[in-house]
C-alpha cells in the first residue's frame, strides 16, 4: 500500500471553515488511511509565547488574560464545527496543563526554555484533537515517536530511535488506519517535552514521512506550490511544476519562505516525492520535488530567490581568518543566518543576517571592535538544475546586472545556484528583471551563450 503524509499549517487549520477545507482534502487524498500533521491553530504559538514571557515577568494577569483568549478562540472554532462537546473532554486537561505551566513560570520569575516547549506543546494538541474530531480520524501523540535531544527550543532529532519508535505506528497505517498527530513537537528518551525549532512542523511531517517509508510527504500551505519568484515583486511569478531536491535546497537556502531546509533533508535521505500544495485551491497547480532531477535545459534558471535584511561586516586581510571565523560563530550562536564568508587577499567579508536582539547586540559590539559595518544588504539567487548543465550560463546570466553595485559573489558547495549582494534598494527594479530575463527570457544555449554574452 502507498503511504502518505498530509501536513497542514497554521492557516490551514486555523478557523473552522480552514479546518473543513482541510478535512475535504484527507477525504480526497487518504481515502485508504495515512497520517495527518497539524500545526497550532494560526496565531496560537505567538500567543503562548507571549504569555510566557508575561508570566516570567510577573505579569500574571496579562498571562491569564493571553490563557482566557486561547481557551475562548478554540471553544468558539470548536463550535463553529458542532465539535466542542466531542473536543472539551480532551481540551481541559491541557488548559489546566498551561494554566499550571504558567503560574509555575511566575513564580519563579523566568520562562525558561524547557517551560515554553512544554507549553507550547498545548497549542499543538490541542489543535491535533480538534482536526482528528474534525477529520474522522484518530488523535495519537506525536511524542510517543519523535525522539530527540534535550537541547529545549532546537531539538534534534534521533534518527535511529526514531525509526525504531515508528515501527507500530507503520503497521497500523499501512492497515488502512487514519491517524492525526501535532506537528513541531518531539520528546527525549526521559519523556522530556521539546520543540524543533523554526520550520518545525513542516520538519515534523518530513521526518516522520522518512521513519514511516512514505512514498509521499504533502505540505499544505497558502500558495499554490513553490513560485518561480515573490509574487509581491514579480505578479506574473509562477508555480514550478517539478524541481529538484537540490533547487529546493538552495531556495529554502536564499530565502523562500514556503520552504525549511531541515523540512528537505528527509526526502534526499529516503527519497520520498515532496509535495507543496495549496489548501485554498486544491485542485491548483503543486509543486512536486523530486529526488531524481528533472530534466532542465542548459543554462535554465527555475527561480529567483532573494533574503533581505543582512549586515555585511569587513574584516582587514592583516587580521587574517581567525577574527571573523570567531565573529561568524558568535553571531550563529546569538541566532544570526550566515549567507556566506568570503576571504581573498583583500580581505574577508562576513554577511549575515541578525534575525534576534541577542545577535544584533553582538553585531554591534563586533562592529565597535575594529571590523567595518554595512546595513542595508540582500542576497539574491539565481536557482536551477540548468546552471549544473552549464556553469557558465550564471556569468552570462549576471551580465544582465550591468551597472548594478554587487557587494559580492557568494559560492559554496552547490553547482545549481549562483548568489550575489545588492543593496536593499535595488531588490524592487532587480528581482522582476532578473526573473523577466533568466526566467521568462530564452534560455542561453551554450553555443549561443559563446557567441553572445547576456
Amino acid at each position: 500500500m502507498s503511504l502518505k503524509v498530509l501536513k497542514f499549517g497554521g492557516s490551514s487549520v486555523g478557523s473552522a471553515e480552514a479546518l473543513r477545507r482541510a478535512a475535504a482534502i484527507v477525504k480526497d487524498e487518504l481515502p485508504s488511511g495515512g497520517l495527518v500533521v497539524v500545526s497550532a491553530l494560526r496565531g496560537t504559538t505567538d500567543r503562548i509565547l507571549d504569555a510566557c514571557a508575561a508570566a516570567g515577568a510577573g505579569r500574571v494577569s496579562e498571562a491569564q488574560a493571553h490563557l482566557a483568549a486561547l481557551r475562548d478562540r478554540h471553544r468558539g472554532t470548536a463550535a463553529g464545527l458542532g465539535l466542542l462537546d466531542t473536543v472539551a473532554a480532551e481540551w481541559e486537561p491541557l488548559f489546566d496543563r498551561l494554566d499550571q505551566l504558567l503560574t509555575g513560570m511566575a513564580m519563579l520569575g523566568e520562562a525558561t526554555s524547557r517551560g515554553r516547549d512544554s507549553a507550547l506543546a498545548v497549542g499543538e494538541t490541542l489543535s491535533a484533537h480538534l482536526a482528528a474530531a474534525c477529520f474522522g480520524g484518530t488523535f495519537r501523540e506525536v511524542r510517543e515517536v519523535m525522539r530527540t535531544d534535550a537541547r529545549f527550543g532546537k531539538a534534534r532529532p534521533q534518527l535511529a530511535d526514531l525509526r525504531a519508535a515508528a515501527a507500530p505506528w507503520r503497521e497500523a497505517l499501512a492497515a488502512g488506519a487514519l491517524w492525526i498527530t501535532q506537528g513541531f513537537l518531539g520528546a527525549t528518551a526521559e519523556g522530556l517535552t521539546t520543540t524543533l525549532g523554526r520550520g518545525g512542523s513542516d520538519t515534523s511531517a518530513t521526518l516522520l514521512g522518512e521513519a514511516l517509508a512514505a512514498d509521499e510527504v504533502q505540505i499544505w500551505t497558502d500558495v499554490d506550490g513553490v513560485l518561480t519568484a515573490d509574487p509581491s515583486l514579480v505578479p506574473e511569478a509562477r508555480p514550478i511544476p517539478q524541481m529538484s531536491l537540490g533547487e529546493a535546497e538552495a531556495l529554502s537556502a536564499f530565502g523562500a519562505k514556503v520552504l525549511h531546509a531541515d523540512s528537505l533533508a528527509p526526502g534526499g535521505r529516503a527519497g520520498f516525492r515532496l509535495v507543496v500544495a495549496n489548501t485554498l485551491r486544491p485542485s491548483a497547480s503543486r509543486t512536486e520535488i523530486l529526488p531524481v532531477p528533472p530534466r532542465r535545459e542548459p543554462g535554465a534558471v527555475t527561480s529567483v530567490a532573494y533574503k533581505e535584511g543582512l549586515s555585511l561586516l569587513r574584516f582587514p586581510a592583516s587580521e587574517g581568518l581567525e577574527p571573523p571565523l570567531e565573529a561568524a560563530r558568535r553571531l550563529e550562536e546569538a541566532g544570526a543566518l550566515r549567507f556566506g564568508l568570503v576571504s581573498s587577499p583583500a580581505g574577508t567579508l562576513l554577511a549575515v543576517r541578525p534575525d534576534t536582539p541577542a545577535a544584533a547586540k553582538v553585531m554591534e559590539t563586533l562592529a565597535a571592535s575594529g571590523p567595518e559595518l554595512e546595513t542595508g544588504w540582500a542576497v539574491v539567487a539565481l536557482v536551477g538544475e540548468g546552471l549544473r548543465a552549464d556553469p557558465l550560463a550564471a556569468l552570462r546570466h549576471l551580465a544582465a546586472l550591468g551597472q548594478e553595485p554587487v557587494g559580492g559573489l557568494l559560492t559554496g558547495s552547490s553547482t545549481v545556484s549562483i548568489a550575489f549582494l545588492v543593496p536593499e534598494s535595488r531588490l524592487g527594479d532587480l528581482i522582476p528583471r532578473l526573473h523577466e530575463r533568466c526566467v521568462d527570457g530564452p534560455r542561453p544555449s551554450r553555443s549561443a551563450g559563446r557567441q553572445k554574452a547576456g
